[in-house]
C-alpha cells in the first residue's frame, strides 16, 4: 500500500502503511499493532481483543470475590493469567493480594502441625522458656506473628527475583514488575490449605513446585526467555528463598 494515497481512519490526513486484519481499516504507524500471530491490528481491535483484567485489581477497591477469582486464575492457568498484566508502576495491591495468600497459607499450615503432631508443642518450648512464656501466650504469639513473617517474605522473594534478573541484565526487568510477579505468583501458598498425608507435608510440596512452575511461566512469558534459562534464572533466588522458610 502506498502511504500518499490512503489515510489512517483514526488519524486524519495521517498516511496509511498497513490494513488492520479485523476491521479492514486502513492504519497509521501510531495506530499499528499486532496480534499473537504477528497480524496487523488497530489500537481500537487492539483493545477489543485485550485480556479481561486482573480480577482483584477490577474494582476501586479489592474484594473477597476478587481475590477468590485471582487465586484460581493465577493456580489454574499461570500462562493465560500472566497475559493479563498490563504495563504499570502500580505494584501494591499485588504485594497485599501475595501477602494475604503467604499469610492464609502458613496459618493453615500451622493448624495442621498443631492438630496433627504430637511434637508441635516440644518444637517451640525453648520459646516459651527464653521468653518466660505461658505455652497458650506463646502459642497466640506464633500466630499473630504470620502476617509479620509474611511481609518479610514477600520483600526477600521479590528482592531475590529482582537482583537475579538485574544480575543477568535481563532487559525490562523492573521492580514494580517483579513485585507484581511474584505478588501474584505467591497465590501458590494458598496450596498449603491442603491437610499433610501422614508425616508428608502435602500443601508445602504443592506450593513449591507450582510456586516455582508460576514463576518460570512468568519470566518467560514478560522477558521473552527461553525455558532453561528461565528456571536457572529463578532457581537460584528459589533455593535462598526455600533456605529462609526452612
Amino acid at each position: 500500500m502506498s502511504g500518499s494515497q490512503r489515510s489512517c481512519i483514526h488519524h486524519e490526513g495521517a498516511p496509511a502503511i498497513a490494513v488492520c486484519t479485523r476491521c479492514n481499516g486502513d492504519i497509521c504507524g501510531e495506530c499499528h499493532g499486532v496480534e499473537l500471530r504477528g497480524l496487523a491490528l488497530c489500537q481500537s481491535c487492539q483493545a477489543s481483543l485485550s485480556p479481561p483484567p486482573i480480577p482483584w485489581e477490577a474494582d476501586q477497591l479489592p474484594t473477597a470475590r476478587g481475590f477468590v477469582e485471582t487465586s484460581i486464575a493465577a493456580i489454574t492457568g499461570p500462562r493465560r493469567f500472566f497475559t493479563r498484566f498490563e504495563s504499570s508502576d502500580h505494584w501494591g495491591l499485588a504485594a497485599i493480594f501475595g501477602i494475604l495468600c503467604i499469610t492464609i497459607g502458613t496459618f493453615f499450615s500451622t493448624l495442621w502441625q498443631r492438630a496433627l503432631f504430637d511434637d508441635y508443642g516440644e518444637r517451640f518450648q525453648h520459646y516459651y522458656d527464653e521468653l518466660g512464656l505461658s505455652p497458650q501466650l506463646a502459642e497466640l504469639t506464633i500466630f499473630a506473628a504470620i502476617p509479620f513473617g509474611a511481609v518479610v517474605l514477600y520483600f526477600i522473594h521479590t528482592g531475590l527475583l529482582y537482583l537475579a534478573l538485574r544480575a543477568l541484565d535481563v532487559e525490562g526487568a523492573s521492580w514494580s514488575l517483579i513485585a507484581r510477579i511474584t505478588g501474584y505468583s505467591l497465590g501458590a501458598y494458598l496450596l498449603m490449605i491442603a491437610p499433610p498425608i501422614g508425616d508428608f507435608s502435602l500443601g508445602h510440596f504443592l506450593m513449591v513446585v507450582w510456586l516455582f512452575n508460576l514463576e518460570v511461566s512468568a519470566v518467560r512469558w514478560f522477558f521473552g526467555i527461553g525455558f532453561w534459562k528461565s528456571m536457572g534464572i529463578v532457581l537460584l533466588p528459589f533455593m535462598v528463598f526455600l533456605l529462609a522458610i526452612a
